[in-house]
């Protein structure tokens, strides 16, 4: 990228030249004139990141410091402003954070804090891509500290071990999720036919069948719901208009089954609603299929 040199500071020590980008602004909503752009650090022929603006920087290097110079302690600070607060309506407190604003710009401005603050912030860097070094790459190889070791073409080869311990990580997690969605998937399902094993003897034999909710999965990850009247129509290939379906779903509770027939339904009443005029002859048909005899509905 075009870059422009912004200013150095030093503690006397150490010694950081700071830049930032020549195109547009990094901030879209800047505080302050120098909070448009991120800077970085010139070190060891690269620019390295510091995700901070000049106003972060001297937010950050001298907030602390004010706070001591101006109340002693943030405990102090809280008291103070507490006491803003209660007094005048809150009137004193703009010029409390103006002023407060003021020491922090002098004390955030000063160089050897600055460079203070970047030489921690880059020990951390440096930590961090250390252990990775130390483990060959199990942890996360941070290429900033790497920058600050002037060890990058290192730090390559450790990224290329953490992707790949990363990927298999993933794949073994992707592969325990699939096998425990299948497990799961299983218990539902073989639960399900128990329920419909024991509704078909119902229906053979004779009796009262509960028009419950049941769960199936079609695959390990799609599980769906219907009530068991409808899952039986699907699964023995009894054709029932949408409508019916529709009632069978949300009205119906109980199905009377005798001699092959159904002679009975129970169900919820709407607001002048009636009975499926129209579920009696699929639900014969359906019992003839489950009988294993022809179908007499259609006359």
């Amino acid at each position: 990228m075009y870059a422009v040199f912004e200013k150095e500071i030093t503690d006397g020590n150490t010694t950081y030249a700071l830049w930032r980008s020549a195109g547009k602004p990094d901030v879209g909503y800047p505080r302050a004139e120098n909070d448009k752009y991120y800077l970085y650090a010139h070190l060891n022929g690269r620019l390295l990141p510091l995700c901070l603006t000049e106003w972060s920087l001297i937010d950050r290097c001298g907030y602390d410091a004010a706070v001591t110079n101006l109340y002693g302690s943030k405990e102090a600070r809280q008291e103070h402003f507490d006491l803003l607060r209660q007094s005048d309506g809150g009137s004193g407190i703009a010029a409390a954070l103006e002023a407060e604003r003021v020491e922090i710009e002098r004390c955030g401005n000063e160089p050897a804090r600055q460079t203070a603050y970047i030489r921690k912030l880059l020990e951390g860097h440096v930590s961090a891509y250390l252990s990775s070094k130390e483990d060959g790459g199990k942890s996360f190889p941070d290429f900033i500290g790497a920058l600050v070791m002037n060890e990058l073409p290192k730090c390559v080869e450790l990224s290329a071990v953490h992707k790949s311990l990363r990927a298999k990580e993933r794949e073994e997690f992707v592969a325990r999720e699939a096998a425990k969605a299948k497990e799961h998937a299983d218990s539902v399902n073989n639960e399900l036919e128990q329920t419909v094993l024991s509704t078909l003897q119902i229906i053979k034999s004779g009796g009262v069948v509960e028009n419950q909710k049941v769960v199936y999965y079609e695959t390990p990850n799609c599980g769906k719901s219907c009530s068991l009247i409808n899952f039986l129509m699907r699964r023995y290939n009894v054709e029932v208009p949408l409508r019916t379906q529709g009632w069978i779903e949300g009205m119906l509770t109980k199905v009377k089954v005798e001699n092959g027939r159904c002679l009975g339904t129970s169900f919820l009443r709407s607001k002048k609603g009636r009975g499926s005029q129209s579920f009696y002859r699929y639900m014969d048909e359906l019992i003839s299929i489950i009988n294993g005899k022809p179908s007499e509905v259609e006359q």
